[in-house]
């Protein structure tokens, strides 16, 4: 992964049992410019990042119509973030749930989630480009 200042890093997501080699692969790392990072499962598991990654994952590849894309940046751009269930009511060209999904994952828009299982009053937020 690249950071926002230019870091270069190799993260691992451990499943039931950890690398053998942990010095090995940070060495690794090292020789590639990145830095090692071991996630401890907790972070992975725990809360509800994993489950909302999953939820929005069912969506990729859906295509969101101009149309719609446009009507949920304006008003976003008008009014400020909206909670989840009313930016659904903008979209009327495809189903509201794939599109907003779909418009997470493409970066157009954002939601927090860490805090909540995304409901209809998670807020969504515009990403500038």
């Amino acid at each position: 992964m690249d950071d926002i200042d230019g870091g270069r890093w190799m993260l691992d997501a451990p499943g039931k049992r950890l690398p053998d080699d942990l010095p090995m692969m940070s060495g690794n790392a090292a020789k590639q410019g990145a830095q090692y990072r071991l996630f401890d499962s907790s972070e992975i598991y725990d809360g509800y990042r994993l489950q909302n990654a999953k939820d929005l994952l069912r969506y990729v590849g859906h295509s969101v119509p101009l149309g719609d894309r446009m009507r949920v940046l304006a008003i976003l751009e008008e009014q400020g973030p909206l909670p989840f269930g009313d930016c659904l009511r903008i979209i009327r060209e495809t189903q509201p749930v794939a599109a907003l999904a779909s418009m997470i994952l493409l970066g157009f828009v954002e939601v927090e989630l860490d805090e909540a299982l995304l409901g209809p009053e998670t807020m969504v937020r515009r990403i500038r480009g």
